[in-house]
């Protein structure tokens, strides 16, 4: 009775022991841990301030939606490097905020009217208030009449802007 006892009492403790990662709870979220940034949102947003004047229009793309609909796209460089992306209606050319999307399935816009809206926000462009993003990094939105337009990227360790590898790879793709 006792060895069965026995017996008994290691098995469960072996249930126990390799249910036990089972049960621990889960924790969500990517990537490892969150660097902390070395320079201030102040100084992130001095940086995009500074930024400003350097910024250029790139070629503007369209790409399609999964529902027929047209979406115009214009990125904007610093030097060589796509650093963010101003979305615009494709019927009537004007700036949609950041998030907005307009459900248009014909471009009435031609690539150099969109270039020259977007120069045109360019020069009445302000940096806004800087929060911490997901990798450390600082994202500042670039405001055109109090409004976020586009986001850009500050490395929270040097200063220095980031390039917007998402629109980067969406201008390679799209714009021909």
């Amino acid at each position: 009775m006792k060895t069965g006892m026995r017996a008994m009492m290691g098995i469960l403790a072996a249930v126990l022991l390799c249910s036990w990662p089972a049960l621990a709870k889960k924790e969500k979220g990517g990537g490892g841990p969150q660097i902390p940034p070395v320079i201030t949102a102040d100084q992130a947003k001095s940086a995009v301030s500074a930024a400003l004047p350097n910024l250029s229009v790139g070629k503007p793309f369209t790409k399609q939606g999964k529902q027929g609909d047209i979406n115009l796209e214009v990125p904007l460089l610093l030097g060589e490097k796509i650093v963010a992306k101003v979305r615009l209606n494709p019927a009537t050319g004007e700036m949609l905020l950041k998030g907005q999307k307009a459900f248009v399935q014909k471009l009435s816009v031609t690539p150099e009217q969109a270039a020259k809206t977007v120069q045109g926000m360019l020069a009445g462009a302000q940096a806004g208030a800087a929060w911490l993003g997901k990798q450390g990094e600082w994202k500042v939105p670039l405001l055109y009449r109090g409004a976020v337009v586009a986001e850009i990227g500050v490395h929270g360790q040097d200063g220095t802007i980031l390039p917007d590898w998402k629109a980067s790879k969406d201008a390679t793709m799209f714009g021909k």
